[in-house]
């Protein structure tokens, strides 16, 4: 064979080789991110749905408790003689002021009073509805009920008379096309809620087809499909899907919430790349075949300088260009070439915006930690303290502000996680530590309404957010006692005249959930002897879970507690996150622990 046809044949097996191999390679690559990425979006979209609902039952669980308290309703409630005019009246105008579409009424057994749907409906026993015992028995429940196909997120709280219950109050929301529509629109995926395999709620693009098509697709969806997403098509379209079991659903029901993610639109840029490719591809092949028929000495340089960039590309220097050099066909297979070099280019610049994001979440936590106080000289208590913050930025908060008079003490968590909860945890101490040096003899309650003023206004106002925080302000005095108030995890106090620890409970509202709190936000007080031990800690001590899903809860706290009382504050703090860590299987939330010991004064003998 003549060295030209030799030369033809090489050349062409070395661009047709590179090319192919090249194109495969990001093609493959461009789906398998494409498949990840949206699997990282189902999950996200999922915990996000659960995060929404959680949200919106708290949101509906402080309606309650304010629809509760209303004195009208307890009275048409409790007094036999009211007609069922004034009680459907008080209930309408309730029922329209926290914009309930179900609206019930029974009385202390769980029997219905009143329905605002159904005036006709009464003496119906409702315990055997999700929530209705638990109410009774516990004061309040959260629970789904269903409806004519459709899905009710429900409240039910106990109607009491001092320590007399008079009946219950149910408050129903439809969980439908809007609310599924809301959640669509934060997560970015298409979210169904199915009740019995049919659809009771659809986000906008699903919910304009044919809703019986779609539960039939949706059935292909496995009932718990973990962190796998499923395939399924919908009307010709290929999405993959994850589901989970929707929260609050009686035991037996078959109610689960579903998001999807449309695999063709995810995939669309990944195949006009590669189709684009391939038809540069196959170009610069019959380009370089005809110049290397007509001057393959002349295309012998050029060629292989092509060559040898594809093979750094192959070798990840996407930063690298290829010369425009020679014949016309070979600048168009060059700069095609570039293109795609660019394009994967674009691609890698993604990442480490990416990573750079993950720095700043680092960056966040350690500004976290470092507003934490370095030094508790506090005269009268032996302080230990430590906060252990999770894989995100989370909303902990604690204090130690010695002032004239005393020390404020304050231990706190700001709802949700990421750097959005880490701001507000920062205009949280902001507020305390310059209130407390500003007005350092107030009352807590005062100091928690001020508190109280300022995050609602950032939060709502200026973040555009409906967050809230769990705060509790303690005041200490010299002679060993605390002023406290604002709603946070009960407070453990370890007695060394009894070796037994007791919780005192930490009574108010949250913080920067509602405007003004100056109707609900109380002192109370707790006074401790010389050497107790008083235990200050957030929630990711008593929820953390072991590999069975189960919490830590607060007694093996206050075993650890009694069992090390005598022990210095920093061999109880240490055995308390000791125990915490051999429970826990990996920390999901923040923990914070503060260890109080109260040494009265010496009295002097003259």
């Amino acid at each position: 064979m003549r060295f030209r046809s030799l030369l033809l044949l090489g050349v062409v097996l070395l661009i047709a080789g590179s090319l192919a191999g090249t194109v495969s390679l990001v093609a493959m690559v461009l789906r398998a991110s494409a498949h990840k990425e949206i699997a990282a979006d189902l999950a996200r979209s999922r915990d996000a749905f659960l995060e929404l609902k959680a949200q919106r039952d708290a949101r509906r669980r402080s309606e309650a408790r304010v629809v509760a308290e209303e004195p009208r309703l307890k009275a048409v409630v409790a007094t036999e003689e009211v007609s069922r005019e004034t009680t459907f009246g008080v209930a309408y105008e309730l029922r329209k002021a926290v914009g309930s579409e179900l609206f019930l009424l029974t009385d202390g057994e769980g029997r219905l009073l009143a329905d605002v749907l159904d005036p006709e409906a009464e003496g119906f026993d409702l315990r055997g509805l999700p929530g209705v015992a638990e109410a009774l028995a516990r004061g309040e429940a959260t629970g789904v009920w269903t409806q004519g196909g459709r899905v009710f997120e429900v409240e039910v709280r106990r109607l009491s008379f001092g320590t007399t219950t008079v009946g219950l109050v149910v408050l129903g929301h439809p969980l439908d096309d809007g609310v599924a529509e809301a959640v669509a629109r934060v997560t970015g995926c298409e979210v169904v809620v199915e009740q019995g395999g049919r659809p009771a709620a659809v986000s906008q693009r699903l919910g304009d087809g044919d809703r019986g098509a779609l539960g039939a697709a949706l059935s292909e969806v496995p009932a718990e499909g973990g962190d796998v997403p499923a395939a399924v098509v919908i009307e010709g379209a290929h999405h993959l899907s994850l589901s989970a079991p929707l929260p609050g659903a009686p035991p037996g029901a078959t109610l689960r919430f579903v998001v999807l993610r449309s695999l063709d639109q995810a995939l669309a840029p990944a195949e006009k790349i590669t189709r684009r490719l391939y038809g540069f591809a196959l170009l610069s092949l019959a380009a370089g075949v005809l110049l290397a028929v007509l001057l393959s000495q002349r295309l012998s340089r050029p060629i292989d300088a092509l060559v040898q960039f594809a093979g750094r590309l192959a070798a990840g220097a996407l930063e690298a260009r290829a010369s425009i050099s020679g014949p016309l066909e070979v600048r168009v297979l060059g700069q095609a070439m570039n293109r795609m070099a660019g394009e994967l280019e674009v691609s890698r610049q993604e990442l480490v915006a990416k990573e750079r994001l993950e720095q700043e979440l680092e960056i966040s936590t350690q500004i976290q930690t470092s507003i934490l106080p370095r030094c508790f000289d506090v005269d009268g208590l032996e302080v230990a303290a430590q906060m252990i913050t999770a894989a995100e930025v989370g909303g902990d908060y604690m204090d130690v502000i010695p002032v004239r008079g005393g020390t404020w003490i304050a231990v706190g968590d700001v709802a949700g996680h990421g750097l959005r909860s880490g701001l507000v945890m920062i205009m949280l101490q902001s507020a305390v530590s310059a209130l407390a040096r500003e007005q350092p003899l107030s009352p807590p309650s005062e100091m928690l309404r001020a508190v109280n003023r300022v995050l609602y206004d950032n939060i709502r106002n200026r973040l555009g957010n409906d967050e809230h925080v769990t705060l509790t302000l303690l005041r200490y005095r010299r002679d060993g006692l605390f002023t406290f108030a604002g709603a946070h995890e009960e407070i453990l106090v370890y007695r060394a005249e009894t070796g037994r620890c007791e919780l005192v409970p930490t009574p108010g509202p949250w913080v920067g959930a509602m405007e003004d709190i100056g109707a609900v936000v109380v002192d109370s007080r707790v006074q401790l002897a010389d050497g107790d031990v008083m235990v200050l800690y957030t929630d990711g001590i008593t929820e953390a879970r072991n590999e069975e899903g189960r919490q830590y809860g607060l007694e093996p706290v206050a075993k650890t507690v009694e069992s090390f009382g005598k022990e210095t504050v920093e061999r109880i703090r240490d055995e308390i996150l000791l125990g915490v860590a051999s429970w826990a299987v990996a920390p999901e939330d923040d923990v914070t622990l503060l260890v109080l010991r109260y040494r009265a004064p010496q009295t002097r003998l003259a």
